[in-house]
């Protein structure tokens, strides 16, 4: 019984932890996961790196982004992409 008892602090942690580190970064990652997924043409991105651009052409894995006026496109991995920028 006190084995049971003096392991209970122990289990609260890791409750506690859970519900404060470990949860919220689920769902920060489902929502980013969520936002790839709905990538479309002509949206204004910024990737992980800060590179700002436009979609030109989206696949299941990768995004061309469109960095500048004069044409020059990168191609990104999706998960690079950080967020996708209000018109």
């Amino acid at each position: 019984m006190s084995t049971l008892i003096s392991l209970l602090p122990l289990i609260a942690l890791f409750a506690l932890m859970w519900f404060f580190m470990i949860r919220p970064q689920q769902k920060r990652a489902k929502e980013h996961r969520q936002m790839v997924d709905q990538l479309q043409v002509g949206q204004r991105v910024t990737s992980i790196g800060g590179i700002k651009g436009t979609v030109r052409a989206v696949d299941e894995t990768t995004a061309v982004v469109t960095v500048n006026g004069k044409g020059t496109e990168i191609t990104f991995e999706k998960q690079a992409i950080k967020q996708v920028d209000p018109s």
